[in-house]
């Protein structure tokens, strides 16, 4: 199971105090007075390209970056604290305990500084007095991690997503003939007409269940997909299939299906009769003899293109 969810507390340094010592004059210079100290390290959150998932932050759940360092007699400044740098998957989130979205790292090595450092004390360099340090930033925040994928399959169980996932990526993840094979969301960059994109395959989706966003928490990483792929394998109900899976889709987070294009997929053909059923809008796949699977690609490809062009 990955892990999309944690709590998370982040401090920034604090600055170090100014320096108060004695001066002595001359008719040239001064001589003697504090020195300021140095400010204290920021928090930044980088996204990092070798992380998948929030796990790391099962172990370390605290955040708190260096003091900045007390300053000196002769005027001599302390050093500054060393930015502290925390990494995060692509596709992370950073939401405020109440649930207020702060910020979406969703770009290559994105950067947010999540706390600032607290500014140094003044010392008493060339004046009779000292200015105290101030403390730095704290928060604690919500990272959600939000797959970022383009294509995202999604249907009830045992219907033959995974068999189709594979067959779009290439990939291998273990199928079988019961129910909840798949366990988690699994994702595959694919490169088709010289283009790149991301699928994803979800777990099935659980009907009319008591605690919804539990029992299918994976949902939400529908957000970020361009493209959902709606599965069914009931040539008498298919249909009722696809408004069902909506149904749950929007149950869990209405804003998910908005703006997204929907493709409409009964699987395992091979075992039916085409000719008897009326697939309006619906586009018969097999991962059996491969009907249908050529032209899937096709119109991914071509709508990420035109939603490509659209971006720009």
């Amino acid at each position: 199971m990955i892990i999309d969810e944690v709590k998370v507390y982040f401090k920034a340094g604090c600055g170090g105090e100014g320096s108060f010592s004695s001066m002595k004059y001359s008719a040239r210079r001064v001589i003697g007075g504090g020195g300021d100290g140095g400010g204290g390290a920021d928090v930044i959150l980088k996204v990092s390209p070798h992380l998948s998932d929030l796990i790391k932050f099962n172990e370390r759940r605290k955040f708190v970056a260096e003091d900045g360092e007390k300053g000196k007699e002769y005027n001599k400044k302390g050093r500054h604290g060393q930015t502290l740098f925390v990494y995060v998957p692509k596709g992370t989130q950073i939401v405020d305990l109440s649930g207020n979205l702060i910020v979406d790292l969703n770009e290559d090595n994105q950067e947010y500084l999540i706390c600032k450092g607290g500014a140094g004390g003044k010392g008493n360099f060339k004046k009779l007095y000292s200015l105290p340090a101030q403390s730095g930033e704290e928060k604690e925040v919500i990272l959600y991690y939000c797959i970022p994928n383009d294509v995202a399959i999604a249907g009830f169980a045992n219907n033959g997503k995974t068999s189709l996932f594979n067959k779009l990526t290439g990939k291998s993840y273990a199928v079988a003939d019961y129910p909840f094979t798949t366990r988690a969301c699994v994702w595959a960059p694919v490169e088709l007409e010289f283009r790149k994109f991301t699928i994803m395959d979800t777990p099935p989706v659980k009907k009319n269940t008591k605690n919804i966003h539990q029992e299918n928490s994976f949902l939400k990483h529908l957000f970020r997909s361009k493209i959902i792929l709606l599965v069914s394998d009931s040539p008498d109900s298919f249909k009722e299939e696809y408004a069902a899976l909506k149904k749950e889709i929007s149950s869990f987070d209405k804003l998910l299906l908005r703006g997204k294009k929907i493709f409409y997929l009964l699987n395992k053909v091979d075992k039916i009769d085409r000719n008897t059923l009326n697939l309006k809008d619906v586009m018969p796949v097999s991962t059996i003899d491969d009907a249908g699977i050529e032209k899937l690609k096709k119109k991914i490809i071509k709508y990420l293109a035109k939603w490509l062009r659209a971006e720009k």
